[in-house]
Parts: C-alpha cells; structure tokens; sequence
C-alpha cells in the first residue's frame, strides 16, 4: 500500500540552483519529523455500500414529441397511401425511405403509385402539396384600409378519383423539406420523447446515501492528514521562511526575485493555520469527479506567479506537495483494505451515474424496443453485481486535477486503484454499448413536413413537422419506441 513518493525537488541531501548570473547555490534539503506518526487504523464498515436496484422502466430522451405515433396510428387506419414527395425529395432514394417507413408503421397498408407521374401535373397548380392556403381580402377596417384572411384551397379528390390518379389510393401522404426561422427551431427541439427522471432520481440518492455512509470514515482520515501534514509543515515552514528571510536580503528590491520571494511568503501564510488547528488546505479525501482520491487545494497556488521560481529560489510550491505526499503516505496503512473495497464501488456506482446522465440527455436519435430492453436488462445485471462485488484496491501516487464538492480544485495527489477486476471497467464497458445502440443520428438535423389527406372528404387528418430521424430511420415506425 505504500506510494513510494519522494521528494524531487530538494533531492537526497540538497538542492542546487543556478542564478541568473551563472553561478550557482546550494539549498539545504528541507527538514522533517524524525520518526513518522503512528497511525490508528480505522476500523472497517459495518456493512458494504447499498447499491440499488435498477430494475426501472427508462427511454433516454430523443429530440421531438409525441407526433410520430400519431403519424403511425393514422396511417395504420388506411387500406392504402399514395405518396407525393416534394422540394428535396424526388429521388429514389427518398421514395423507398418514405415507403419503407409506411410499410415500418403499418405492414397492411398498401403503397400505391409511387412514382408520381401524372399527379404532377394534376397538384401543379396548387403546388407541391395538395391543398394551399391564400389569403384574401375578407372587409375592411374602422380606417377603410382593407384586410385579410386565410383561406383554404382543398384537394378536389372526386376530380381526381374519376381520372383514376390515386389508383385506388383512400389517402394522400406528402412529404417536404421544410426550412424555417431560428425561434421556430428552437421550439422544435424543446420537445422530448423518453426521460429517465426516475432512473437519475434513484442513482443521485445514492450517490448522496453513500455521502453518508463514508462520512465518519472520512471525517477520521482527515483528521490523520491534517495530523501528519501539520508536523511535516512544523518543521519545514520555519526553515522555508528563514530561508526566504535570508534570500530577501541579497537580491534586488525591486527586481523579478523580490517579486517572487514576496510571493512565496504569502504562500506559505496560507498554511499557517494548519500548524494552529486544522485547516482547509490541508491534504483531504474526497468524492472528486472522477473518483475517489486525495487532494490538496489549488487555490494557495494561485498566489505564486508562473515565472517563480527564478534565481536563488527553490519551488516552494512543489516542494510543498512533496510535503504532502509524505504525510500521506504516512497515513495510507491505517486506512484498511475493507474501506478501500467499498470506495471501489462507490466509483463504480458514480460512473453509472454520470454514464446514464450523458447517454440519458436528450438527443437526435432513435433507439429499437428490442435495443431498450437489452439496455435496461444489462443495467440491472450490472447493478446487481456490483451489488455483490467485494473488489480489491489498492493507494497509488496521481497527479493531476479534478474537483471535490465544497472544497474545490484540487491537484490530486493520491487515488484508489483496483487489483485484478475493476468494476469501473465493467461500467465503461456498458457505457461504451450504450452508444451503440443510438440509431440514425442526423448531423443535418433536416427538417419535414408530412401531412396525410383523406381522399374522400379532402380533410387534412394529420399534419406534423418532424426531424429527419422521427420520421424515417431503418427499420423503425415514426415515434417508436
């Protein structure tokens, strides 16, 4: 369990600096406790991690309402569709798109006269669809100015069905591209199909109960960092500032090092407390975003300029997290292999949280019944046995920087890692599937009107605009699942 961190920068005895000048001067190696601290060990959990049942009904979100299983339901009522596409349409292409989403929606429905033929001629007047709306001077107002009403021009269908155009057709579906203004657009795309409210609501109270269930682990390895942390501090902050003391008295007032020096004084006031009582930027465990580690607080840093060090100074600030990662080191063997099994699958579990909030946000796509069920059915396996899971862990060294509820940025300097089966890897596995199972995603995002006119009474009986992927994707109906 040991992390095998060691100072770089101050070296095995001293540190040597070269000046701005071309000479050079040697730093003693900064001083530390004679023997490290015993450290309690903590004792182990009462019990594992609960880790809930995912057995839900969920739909990740899709872009678009409810319209496409009107569509389906109003198509499904027809013995037989003719099909009329128009402006950005009339390619083979698209007519066996549109045919198969007929056929998608309802295998008894006959398509009839697919290509268009002599109906072009018959709709030419009355444009690419086979009504159109004018307006027309209806009266005038209190001024005498005049105005205007819509008006409806229907499709004269008994005309049409003695010239046999329809073929024995009882509705007429059009298809268009439609482009429209950026309001319009927007409006569009805040309609949703699916969600996953219960499913995000059940993992983020978990999330929060397992907050709770570490709480007095983490409460009582603090207090063992901050403990180490502060007789390391002890010990090397007076060195440090006497140091800084002496160096601020052989160079330029005025100069960059002065600067710098000015800086690193102020630096390591921030950890002044710590050696007083406790402090918040001492070592700490947290839930960070990607993980369980321990970090320090990147704020003190932000102190220092990024030209520092410069000349006759050693960094301060790196030395500072070689301090750190000493006292931890000290504090790791005491945590105990139980603990460090359960925050395996604390991670475990907030990668499930965060994979099914991503795969979860609302999308251009389509996604099969079939690809639903095995989704859901994979999540409750994967659930469960990380439910039973007893993973072993073990305290390496990190680097780098994530963030920990109420403390902030922090660079981390310690994290868990798994020996042998990770069940991290699982959840990444499943939400790498996850993607898979996404159909049809439109980058064009392009935009159709269809509407579906009954021919006997020339009425309009559904009407809807669609993204491209609710109307026609593969093998699927329009607004399925």
């Amino acid at each position: 369990m040991r992390l095998g961190l060691f100072l770089v920068a101050a070296g095995s005895a001293a540190l040597l600096l070269t000046n701005c000048g071309g000479g050079s001067t040697i730093l003693a190696t900064t001083p530390t406790p004679d023997e490290a601290s015993s450290t309690t060990r903590i004792a182990p959990p009462n019990e594992k991690l609960p880790i809930p049942d995912l057995s839900l009904e969920w739909t990740p979100a899709m872009i678009g309402g409810k319209q496409g299983e009107m569509l389906t339901a109003a198509i499904a009522d027809r013995g037989a569709v003719m099909m009329v596409l128009g402006r950005g349409l009339s390619c083979a292409q698209w007519e066996d798109r549109i045919f198969q989403m007929i056929k998608a929606a309802s295998e008894k429905t006959s398509v009839v006269a697919r290509k268009r033929g002599t109906l072009d001629k018959l709709l030419l007047e009355r444009g690419e669809i086979p009504y159109r709306r004018t307006l027309e001077a209806s009266g005038v107002d209190v001024l005498g100015r005049p105005y205007y009403l819509p008006k409806d021009h229907m499709l004269n269908t008994e005309w049409l069905s003695r010239k046999k155009a329809l073929k024995g057709a009882d509705a007429l579906m059009t298809v268009r591209g439609l482009s429209v203004d950026d309001r319009k657009l927007r409006e569009l795309r805040k309609r949703r199909r699916g969600g996953c409210d219960e499913l995000e609501t059940t993992l983020e109270g978990a999330a929060n109960d397992a907050v709770t269930f570490f709480e007095p682990f983490m409460s009582r390895t603090n207090e063992e960092l901050h403990g180490a942390f502060s007789r390391h501090l002890a010990k090397a902050v007076p060195f440090w500032r006497r140091e800084i003391s002496s160096a601020s008295n052989r160079v330029d007032p005025g100069g960059e090092e002065a600067g710098c020096l000015a800086a690193y004084r102020n630096y390591l006031d921030e950890f002044a407390p710590c050696m007083e009582g406790s402090c918040a930027v001492s070592p700490q465990l947290g839930m960070a975003t990607d993980g369980v580690v321990i970090g320090m607080d990147m704020a003190p840093r932000n102190l220092v300029p990024d030209r520092c060090p410069s000349g006759l100074m050693r960094n301060y600030v790196g030395e500072m997290s070689d301090l750190a990662s000493r006292a931890i080191e000290e504090v790791l063997p005491g945590l105990g292999d139980d603990w460090t099994t359960e925050l395996l699958r604390y991670s475990a579990l907030k990668r499930i949280e965060r994979g099914m909030k991503d795969f979860c946000a609302p999308s251009h796509r389509r996604i099969s019944k079939s690809d639903l069920t095995s989704a859901r059915e994979q999540l409750r396996v994967l659930a469960s046995d990380l439910s039973e899971a007893t993973p072993s862990g073990e305290w390496i060294s990190a680097s780098g920087r994530d963030r920990i509820p109420k403390t902030g940025p922090v660079e981390i300097l310690a994290r868990v890692r798994a020996k042998g089966s990770n069940p991290e890897e699982d959840v990444a596995r499943f939400v790498a599937r996850l993607r898979d199972f996404n159909r049809c995603t439109q980058g064009e995002e392009r935009l159709l009107q269809v509407a579906l006119v009954d021919v006997g009474s020339s009425e309009v009986v559904f009407m809807g605009i669609f993204f491209e992927e609710q109307l026609v994707c593969e093998d699927m109906p329009p607004g399925m699942p």
